[in-house]
């Protein structure tokens, strides 16, 4: 359905930012007319689904931006317990690669340092500082800003923005796919005009006659 249904937005030609550029992030632009046929995933008021995310259900998008940005934790207070753990499955780990090949004099003295470690910290828990962090994982949280007509009439725009949901990785490589869906408006989105001009540009076509001079166009229409 998400194929079939999905339309391709590009800068400068929509009103869209730079498209993000993201192996782990996949998203889909669908028009508002098929929106219906989403109501059953709608999860308002409860929790939402793990692998499929509406962005902006209810809130057909006239103009979309993207941006990221570089999310970590950094904690210093760590337990033993959690410490050995952590080397304990990393070794694990290694050992598991040897029976599938061998490993290389790097991943070997790697292997020893892990050793050593675990011993050191399991006989001496105050041996070393430790610290847990993500930070060099360079892990990027992706959002969308959209705006969107708030009233029938089309005369009030609003701005939202919402996180967008990523494709992760388990142990050993398992990937739990995740999907975006972006509801778009295709009569405004795909349509040059600047953000604060979307009123006047729907007040300018009730007029079937133009008459351009210069720089001013007359615009007129039956009384």
């Amino acid at each position: 359905m998400l194929q079939t249904q999905r339309v391709q937005l590009e800068p400068i030609t929509n009103q869209i930012s730079a498209l993000p550029n993201d192996p782990k992030l996949e998203y889909y632009f669908i028009p508002v007319n098929f929106m219906k046929e989403y109501k059953a995933y709608h999860r308002e008021g409860k929790t939402p689904f793990k692998n499929l995310k509406l962005v902006n259900y209810g809130k057909p998008a006239i103009s979309l931006s993207f941006f990221s940005k570089h999310k970590y934790t950094v904690k210093k207070e760590n337990e033993p317990e959690k410490i050995l753990l952590h080397l304990k499955n990393h070794r694990e780990e290694l050992l598991e690669q040897s029976l599938f090949k061998q490993l290389d004099s790097e991943q070997s003295r790697h292997l020893k340092q892990v050793d050593e470690l675990f011993r050191t910290l399991r006989e001496n828990p105050d041996a070393y500082q430790t610290c847990f962090s993500n930070y060099h994982h360079y892990y990027r949280y992706w959002y969308c800003t959209f705006r969107y007509f708030e009233d029938k009439t089309e005369t009030k725009a609003e701005t939202d923005s919402a996180h967008l949901l990523k494709h992760t990785e388990r142990i050993k490589g398992q990937v739990h796919e995740r999907l975006n869906v972006i509801f778009i408006d295709p009569d405004h989105i795909t349509r040059p005009v600047p953000y604060d001009n979307k009123r006047v540009d729907r007040e300018l076509d009730t007029y079937p006659i133009k008459i351009k001079q210069g720089t001013t166009t007359l615009y007129l229409r039956k009384a």
